[in-house]
């Protein structure tokens, strides 16, 4: 008798398991991008994580997140010396980063409609005893430096998962809000859905499916390249918009007045010339 119940324990304990395995979750988000600002004053987009046991997939600047695709300027006014023309754009697919627990690997369609796989970064998170709450959760503060940016990061041990925003995960538990010293890049929580009421299917970028569009036709199909080979192309890409800066600022007053320089931090989330 003794064995037959450990024995319903044991198959109790691993149907348990198998139910956990197919429990998805979604948190909606808000990025706020405002490189170079100083302040979390630019561009806000609406982001989205989809995730189970197995791995998550952060989704941004996606055309039906934004409820239809943008593509236009905006002028932000910090004061009356500073003023930035900042761009906001979607696409059908978005950005998408993708890691697998599983197979180690995280796939992203990345900046540049570059699709880009690596091996799941090990990010040296600090973690301290300060908590807040964020919505219902209480979470706890890490810090960290990862890509050339000091991150704050709050997650949620009521979500034992090691998955966030963007690249940002390795933490015990969900990360629901994050951002850089000065909130030029901010990720803040929405809402939750957890579980999900209808399990959502976690999208892998794939360089063979996914649909680039340039002009309103598809682009060259794409192959994966390694976390280097973007790197350099992000060098590129930061030389390029460097010298159009300086043509850019040359023509116009007030507009990046202050900022004779153009450090990659004033362009994009990674700052590789820094590492």
């Amino acid at each position: 008798m003794k064995k037959v119940s450990i024995f319903i324990f044991l198959l109790i304990f691993q149907l348990s398991l198998l139910a956990q395995e197919k429990v998805s979750g979604v948190v909606n988000y808000g990025q706020k991008q405002s490189f170079g600002m100083g302040a979390p004053i630019g561009i806000d987009y609406n982001a989205e994580l989809v995730f189970d046991f197995e791995s998550s997939t952060y989704t941004v600047s996606k055309d039906s997140l934004e409820g239809g695709h943008v593509k236009k300027m905006e002028l932000i006014n910090k004061n009356d010396e500073h003023a930035f023309f900042v761009p906001k754009a979607t696409t059908q697919d978005g950005f998408l980063y993708n890691i697998n627990l599983e197979t180690g690997f995280i796939k992203s369609r990345d900046v540049g409609f570059n699709y880009v796989k690596d091996s799941i970064p090990k990010i040296k998170w600090k973690i301290l005893k300060e908590t807040k709450e964020i919505g219902s959760f209480v979470c706890v503060k890490a810090i960290c430096n990862f890509r050339g940016r000091d991150y704050t990061a709050w997650f949620s041990l009521d979500i034992p998962l090691p998955y966030g925003p963007w690249k940002l995960q390795g933490l015990p538990g969900l990360i629901l809000e994050a951002y850089d010293t000065d909130k030029e890049i901010f990720f803040y929580f929405k809402s939750i859905e957890y579980p999900s009421a209808g399990k959502r299917k976690i999208i892998v970028p794939n360089p063979k499916t996914n649909i680039d569009m340039e002009r309103g036709k598809p682009t060259l199909e794409r192959e994966w390249i390694s976390f280097q080979e973007f790197r350099k192309e992000m060098l590129k890409r930061h030389a390029a918009s460097t010298k159009m800066g300086k043509v850019f600022m040359a023509q116009m007053e007030n507009v990046h007045k202050a900022e004779n320089k153009n450090p990659m931090k004033n362009f994009y989330i990674e700052i590789f010339d820094e590492e």
